[in-house]
């Protein structure tokens, strides 16, 4: 069926509803039109994410409906119905809706749900999985895109997102819905009555609560700082507001300023193009703040408080934005050394294949196993659930470049206020020491060597950009470089054949981990990786260089980036 069928059976099945006037401005614009319906909104391992709209490549309610009773069907099929799905949302246009919708139809279809009552993490939504041992878990966000995408996110009774071979099987139960608008909710009240619909209560919080505070691991530096660390947070109109304020409340913390200008839940996020920590733009109002309270430190959480951002002020006064990677690298070290007495010896710690090789060289320092997994925090979630299952290996810490972060198994997905505990907790440790986390950073440079990372990206929106990201990297792969910035590749991965080649010897040998469209380069010391993005229309490529001096590793770099970006420009003109 052409898109232009698809728009005429939904403008005819629709007629005369509160949708009649959208459709008919869709219809007016072509291009709009084609990309609203030319195929389905994708369900895949991080579930649906998409535009706001009417379409069958949009997020609305007919295709959360549609997504709900494949979902719905998945479960009544492996016996989970009594168990029940555990529902949540973020502060998104909509989001409301849509989660009250998907527990409708969960509960039509005779499934029994747990729903929040109001906004709260996904984090949150991981932990409420576990806690009521729920067969699936699903939680309405779309993270840290722009204000006109909402998405859905499926999560498994182990309280991480829905495993690779689970989400190809719901994709399934929901490509058999051939009538969209069949599929109809249960009322709420009829559904309350029943004893299918619940919500879950503040019960769930509080021992959310206790849980965060126990990853802790050196209250007496927190005891002896807490008076003195000045503290600015944000939210980005997001869910972190309460669990991130009433968490470092509870650890003592008086001076902690919040945004008041980005406080509050808000779904066009209008102080920020968008309310994403990765981007130094996002701490502008609370750089203004911190200048008026003097604040040493500033923490900002995304609208599903799952990423965290933290910049820390300079001796000349500005803030310094650390990336995802310097985070993650000082979490690490500073988790393993205060670990160092009580560790049993088969501890492990996590990281994506995007994510710096200066943690390798952290883990190996401190004898501590390091897996790598692919991008999607899914990943590490399965290796504690692995780890569980065949009681090997005790799991520490895990994270990607993309500034999530986890610490602790009792959540499955990364949490922003379990990394701003850990984060004020390690700035009061080295406060104790004279220094800030900066300083701790180039201590850390200066004991394991100097590690330049950045991700490069470009987006390409609609129908004819998804084509040219996906042609793109088949493009580098049936042209495999012999050498990027005047270095030779001396290896390389490609993750969808599953086979790593040593260059100089020719050698071929298996990569064990799924398949996915991924292509590695290594030269003498560095990389750069291309993919195309599971969660938006963007081709990235993430750079890596390594030096004995931040001279060495920063001439290597720029090379780099400028070689890797004109390649990208290439492949995408």
């Amino acid at each position: 069926m052409s898109y232009k069928d698809t728009y005429a059976a939904w403008s005819a099945a629709l007629k005369g509803t509160e949708y009649e006037g959208e459709l008919t401005q869709i219809g007016a614009d072509d291009a709009l039109c084609e990309d609203s319906f030319y195929k389905p909104l994708e369900f895949g391992t991080a579930g649906m994410r998409g535009t706001i709209g009417l379409g069958t490549n949009r997020m609305n309610i007919f295709t959360v409906r549609q997504a709900t009773k494949g979902l719905a069907d998945y479960i009544n099929e492996i016996g989970g119905a009594d168990r029940g799905v555990a529902i949540a949302y973020d502060s998104r246009l909509y989001s409301d809706r849509f989660a009250l919708e998907t527990a409708l139809v969960l509960c039509q279809n005779g499934v029994k749900v747990y729903l929040y009552e109001c906004l709260h993490s996904v984090p949150q939504l991981s932990y409420a999985v576990l806690k009521l041992g729920c067969i699936a878990g699903v939680v309405i966000t779309a993270s840290h895109n722009p204000p006109q995408y909402n998405g859905y996110k499926v999560y498994g009774e182990d309280g991480g997102q829905l495993a690779v071979e689970d989400a190809a099987t719901v994709t399934g139960y929901i490509e058999k819905i051939t009538d969209i608008f069949s599929v109809a909710p249960m009322e709420q009240k009829a559904a309350e009555e029943a004893g299918l619909l619940h919500f879950i209560g503040k019960e769930i919080d509080e021992q959310y609560y206790q849980d965060v505070l126990s990853v802790c691991i050196n209250r007496s530096a927190i005891d002896a700082q807490k008076d003195s660390l000045n503290i600015v947070y944000t939210p980005l109109h997001g869910t972190g507001n309460i669990p991130v304020r009433t968490v470092l409340g509870r650890l003592g913390f008086q001076h902690l300023y919040v945004v008041k200008e980005q406080e509050l839940p808000d779904p066009k996020f209008p102080t920020v193009s968008a309310p994403n920590p990765e981007d130094p733009a996002a701490f502008v109002l609370a750089t203004e703040l911190a200048n008026q309270v003097g604040a040493d430190m500033l923490l900002a959480t995304d609208p599903d408080c799952d990423r965290l951002g933290v910049a820390v002020r300079q001796k000349d006064g500005s803030f310094q934005v650390l990336t995802g990677n310097q985070i993650g690298v000082l979490l690490l070290d500073y988790i393993l050394s205060q670990k160092t007495g009580d560790r049993k010896g088969d501890e492990f710690v996590v990281k994506s294949i995007v994510s710096t090789e200066m943690a390798d060289v952290i883990a190996a320092h401190y004898g501590v196993e390091l897996r790598r997994v692919l991008t999607g925090f899914k990943f590490i979630a399965e290796q504690i659930k692995l780890s569980e299952r065949t009681g090997k290996g005790t799991f520490l810490f895990g994270f990607e470049e993309s500034f999530g972060y986890l610490s602790g198994t009792f959540v499955r997905d990364k949490d922003a206020c379990i990394a701003a505990t850990l984060t004020t907790e390690m700035a009061c440790y080295y406060a104790e020491k004279g220094m800030n986390l900066y300083d701790a950073l180039c201590a850390l440079y200066e004991k394991y060597g100097y590690f330049d990372e950045k991700v490069l990206s470009k987006t390409l929106a609609g129908k004819e950009g998804i084509a040219k990201i996906q042609g793109a990297v088949k493009t580098v792969r049936a042209n495999a470089p012999k050498e990027i910035a005047g270095y030779p590749i001396t290896a390389y991965a490609d993750y969808l054949l599953q086979k790593q080649v040593n260059c100089a010897t020719g050698e071929e040998s298996a990569i064990t981990l799924p398949k996915s469209d991924v292509l590695s380069y290594q030269i003498d010391g560095g990389s750069f990786i291309l993919r195309p993005s599971g969660t938006e229309p963007k081709l990235k490529a993430y750079l890596s260089a390594s030096g004995k001096t931040q001279a060495e590793a920063d001439e290597k770099f720029d090379k780099l980036v400028t070689a890797v970006s004109a390649l990208m420009d290439e492949l995408t003109k």
